[in-house]
């Protein structure tokens, strides 16, 4: 019966449910098994149900609403159009002399 729970165990380690619910199981239906063995047994399978069924539900948010987005229309228009915008020199500068 040890045995069955060191491989059930082992088995949720790996992620691999199903042979752990398989090895917890046959510790339950053997009468050789102790009182705690079964209770180890039982509250391995009860987490099992507890992970498959966590798995298959959507998360809920904690407020119980649906999300909402923010608005993000002015972040948006900040990083399409740059803080500074640079302005390129003419080709032939005209420099004017001032004389006093």
């Amino acid at each position: 019966m040890r045995e069955d729970i060191r491989l059930g165990n082992e088995a949720l380690e790996r992620h691999d449910l199903d042979t752990a619910r398989h090895y917890f199981q046959q510790v339950l239906d053997t009468a050789e098994a102790t009182d705690l063995q079964k209770r180890i047994a039982a509250n391995r399978l009860r987490d099992i149900a507890e992970r498959q069924r966590a798995a298959e539900e959507p998360p809920v948010p904690a407020s119980g609403k649906p999300r909402v987005r923010r608005k993000t229309s002015t972040v948006k228009q900040e990083e399409d159009s740059p803080g500074h915008r640079f302005v390129r020199p003419p080709e032939k500068p005209v420099v004017v002399i001032n004389r006093h």
